[in-house]
């Protein structure tokens, strides 16, 4: 049984990841890549309030940015020369090119995150040990989009490089502790029989938009808010896509390879005992 569980978990996590890849290059990808072109045009063109008169500066999380000012010439954009011992190099951060090698990168992602979180479903399949047939492993992977996605999203929408955004410890904390308390309150609101722990369950799917997710106290960002609400879009949409799949693929494999296998050996064994 464990070595079809982990069949399983490796054939959903490789399909969702195939599907989702793909469809990530349909819109998500494009996005982002336009994105890029004003992130760069950001770093590369200075400008200046000097014309006006008017001095100010932005403050961020109560650090100041010299963010109008912050390049003198387009040159300083090039990688910066250390000298090391008389011997002079240029270092750059490594990045995929784009095209094949990005896109395979991007599988590559996509497809271990489909193994850990197929890992998860068919981990909760087996705990339960109830039923699970492709339509249940569909509602499964509802639950799944709305704990990791959905959920977490109404307060840290998806963003585009370039974009403005708060200190990456407290979104951190705030998605962690988002998912936490949307899975336990999914599962007690589903599960529970009570009233009380049905009045919990919802107490706790509030809890973090009650509280609020960080933001940055100024929004600057030269990528307009057009293609921002587009991303957000496509990203939620290829994201329920990708969870879809993973449920019922999960749910699929789960009954043919664990659960039905299972009686078949069951059965088997029981009629030859010897």
């Amino acid at each position: 049984m464990i070595s079809r569980a982990l069949t399983t978990v490796l054939l959903t996590g490789f399909v969702a990841g195939i599907l989702y890849t793909g469809a990530q290059m349909l819109r998500v990808t494009p996005l982002i890549l336009e994105a890029e072109k004003y992130e760069i045009a950001e770093i590369a063109l200075p400008h200046s309030h000097v014309a006006s008169g008017i001095t100010h500066t932005h403050v961020l999380n109560g650090v100041a940015l010299d963010v109008h000012q912050r390049v003198a010439t387009p040159h300083e954009n090039l990688p910066a020369a250390h000298d090391h011992a008389g011997v002079a190099h240029a270092t750059e951060n490594w990045a995929p090119g784009d095209g094949a090698e990005r896109t395979f990168y991007t599988a590559v992602s996509n497809i271990v995150t489909g193994i850990a979180f197929s890992l998860m479903l068919v981990a909760v399949f087996l705990l339960r040990g109830k039923t699970v047939d492709m339509n249940s492993g569909i509602l499964w992977g509802a639950a799944g989009f709305a704990v990791f996605a959905l959920a977490p999203a109404l307060g840290l929408p998806p963003e585009l490089p370039g974009m403005t955004a708060a200190a990456l410890e407290s979104r951190q904390v705030w998605w962690i502790g988002t998912v936490i308390a949307t899975a336990i309150g999914i599962g007690l609101f589903t599960e529970s029989k009570t009233i009380l722990a049905k009045i919990a369950a919802l107490a706790l799917l509030a809890a973090p938009h009650l509280i609020g997710a960080p933001h940055p106290f100024l929004f600057e960002s030269n990528v307009p808010a057009e293609l921002s609400a587009q991303f957000a879009i496509a990203s939620l949409v290829t994201s329920a896509f990708f969870w879809f799949v993973l449920g019922g693929t999960s749910g699929y494999l789960y009954k043919k390879l664990v659960i039905e296998s299972s009686s078949v050996l069951f059965k088997t064994s029981s009629l030859n005992p010897q």
